[in-house]
């Protein structure tokens, strides 16, 4: 089973989270090439070749694709979900403007969460696939958290049913070690408990 990297949250931020959806913040970015411009160039920008493009554009394009929740950016945004934006110069000299979110860091997680729940098969699908590098399976599992964070019990469904239903032995365990996180994060009555072994219909 392959490691991942975990993400520690102050005890009374993650208790929120668990208790209601959480809000994305509100973003300021700067790029003119793209004013005023149609989702559809907002994500043919996004899709250039990224060592290209400035980071301002970037996070404004991805903004406005979640602002509109256009749904046919999904895999995009889930492919720039290691994306992180440079370093904020106010963060450094401590100037907290508010609580800080996966968004503020990983950009794609808002325009996704933003999106909600059409992105859901996209991002399970990107934590069971082998290729998604461990920082955007971290994040995805991140987004799914928030995007369903008014019915964790659903999400952790959708999870154990793919991680049972799929016929490859590692994908089905990163779906199921993801259920299981959301599960042990947030116990509850209503949370339903990942399977305690593969159940799953392939073959070893």
């Amino acid at each position: 089973m392959e490691p991942r990297p975990t993400i520690r949250l102050a005890a009374g931020v993650l208790a929120g989270l668990c208790l209601a959806p959480a809000s994305a913040s509100p973003a300021t970015f700067s790029c003119p090439a793209l004013n005023g411009a149609k989702p559809e160039a907002h994500l043919e920008y996004l899709q250039r070749e990224r060592s290209t493009l400035s980071p301002d554009c970037i996070s404004s394009a991805m903004d406005q694709l979640g602002l509109k929740h256009y749904a046919p950016a999904v895999k995009t945004l889930i492919a720039y979900l290691d994306y992180r934006l440079p370093d904020d110069p106010a963060k450094k000299r401590g100037i907290i403007i508010h609580i800080p979110t996966l968004g503020d860091t990983y950009p794609a997680s808002t325009a996704l969460f933003r999106i909600g729940k059409p992105a859901t098969p996209n991002l399970v699908e990107a934590i069971a696939n082998i290729s998604t590098s461990d920082i955007a399976r971290t994040n995805a599992i991140e987004t799914l958290f928030v995007i369903h964070s008014g019915k964790l019990s659903e999400l952790v469904t959708i999870l154990n049913r793919a991680s049972k239903e799929s016929k490859d032995l590692k994908a089905s365990d990163r779906l199921r070690d993801a259920a299981r996180e959301i599960t042990y994060r947030c116990q509850g009555p209503d949370i339903p408990t990942p399977m305690s072994g593969s159940t799953s219909t392939m073959t070893r």
